[in-house]
């Protein structure tokens, strides 16, 4: 299971261009302090770096809505423009918005994130 500063460390080793990547799901979760660990970080980012890592010759899969996702790592997947409605800088990292990641749960609808959505509420309510 990965912590936030497991994450931290991971990302900032790779050194991914900041304008071209976003933390997302429950990697993003984490970074915001919603949950303490996750098992991967999702990243969703612009078709020029799916195209990148393509060309180093990482493995990818296409999801239900036809976009790319590439495993960088056994820990990283790249989520072809899996786009988020905002995005925050935390500890100097983008990271889509709780709202944003709430409605990319709700789209999903799996029993995970109607977990995890209850988890993001919880949290919104209690900071307030």
């Amino acid at each position: 299971m990965l912590c936030k500063e497991d994450i931290i460390k991971i990302l900032k080793e790779i050194d991914l261009p900041l304008s071209e990547y976003w933390i997302t799901s429950g990697a993003g979760l984490v970074i915001h302090g919603v949950k303490e660990a996750t098992r991967d970080i999702d990243l969703g980012c612009t078709t020029n770096l799916i195209e990148q890592y393509l060309r180093k010759g990482c493995q990818y899969r296409v999801s239900y809505d036809n976009l790319k996702i590439v495993e960088v790592s056994d820990k990283i997947e790249l989520l072809e423009n899996w786009f988020v409605d905002e995005i925050e800088f935390i500890d100097g990292l983008p990271v889509g918005s709780l709202e944003s990641i709430k409605k990319q749960k709700m789209e999903l609808g799996r029993d995970k994130d109607i977990y995890d959505i209850k988890l993001i509420d919880e949290y919104i309510k209690n900071k307030k």
